[in-house]
């Protein structure tokens, strides 16, 4: 995992957990706010997996093409055609 990626991972979970936190101090008087406070944000972390994953993941290297054969020196190809000369 590269040094960008996990900087943005750990911003992530930061904010993430920081609203968390922020919620449970402001709901703190009524534990079944805290209780669906702490819920959503389990659904919300399940919903970052895949999107660390994404970002964890190395690029994959595009496939190269093979290059077409060359015509046989000395020859013009026209039309499926092959003259020799010129």
């Amino acid at each position: 995992m590269s040094t960008p990626a996990l900087i943005t991972v750990a911003v992530l979970f930061v904010a993430v957990f920081g609203a968390a936190c922020y919620a449970v101090f402001h709901l703190k008087s009524t534990p079944v706010r805290i209780a669906a406070v702490i819920i959503a944000m389990g659904t919300l972390i399940g919903a970052m997996v895949p999107i660390v994953r994404v970002i964890a993941e190395p690029p994959q290297p595009q496939p190269v093409q093979p290059a077409a054969p060359a015509a046989a020196s000395g020859a013009i190809t026209t039309l499926g055609y092959v003259r020799k000369g010129f």
